[in-house]
């Protein structure tokens, strides 16, 4: 009861400065919630839920890097995107395409995903058992599986490259992300 009184003080606040989605959502969860229609409020709850996933992974795609020169940069649909996360175990992701005549690639960042952590120490051992060198950028080491580039930063943020493009145009869009800036997303 206090979670909802909590919330309707929220979206009195939040409703006033701003009638957005989200708001108009929470607001119907309260009203849904005071007429004793428990299914529909939670219903409702989950659908903001899901704004709120939304409106994080856009904040994520802000950390892919601009179209390197004479490159085109196409941000990723959310439905592909949202498949890969749910393979992660739930999360937040953003992927941008990226292309031009010599070939394509598309970097995927997935952070805070239960399977993160795991996905480092596979990176590092396949990358030992193939007999392959790792790649370092930024201090942060990338596996290469046949020209798929895979690392981790922080154990929290997957970093996933793949296309038909070449290992060094992969490793330029690499060397051009802050990976500073994602440990602290």
């Amino acid at each position: 009861m206090k979670l909802i009184a909590a919330t309707g003080i929220f979206l009195i606040t939040i409703t006033a400065a701003n009638a957005d989605e989200f708001s108009e959502v929470m607001e119907s969860a309260t009203e849904l919630y005071g007429e004793g229609d428990i299914a529909g409020a939670k219903q409702e709850l989950s659908y903001a839920i899901k704004l709120l996933d939304q409106i994080k992974s856009e904040s994520l795609s802000k950390y892919l890097p601009d179209a390197l020169p004479g490159w085109e940069k196409q941000d990723s649909d959310d439905e592909g995107t949202g498949m890969a996360i749910a393979m992660f175990g739930g999360g937040t992701s953003a992927a941008a395409k990226y292309t031009n005549e010599s070939g394509n690639l598309t970097i995927t960042l997935v952070a805070n995903s239960p399977m993160v952590g795991s996905i480092a120490a596979m990176v590092t051992g396949l990358t030992s058992m193939g007999g392959g060198r790792p790649i370092r950028i930024q201090r942060t080491q990338f596996g290469n599986n046949d020209g798929e580039l895979q690392g981790v930063v922080d154990n929290r943020v997957l970093i996933s490259v793949t296309g038909d493009a070449s290992v060094e145009s992969k490793k330029a869009y690499l060397e051009e992300m802050d990976f500073q800036a994602l440990r602290d997303f």
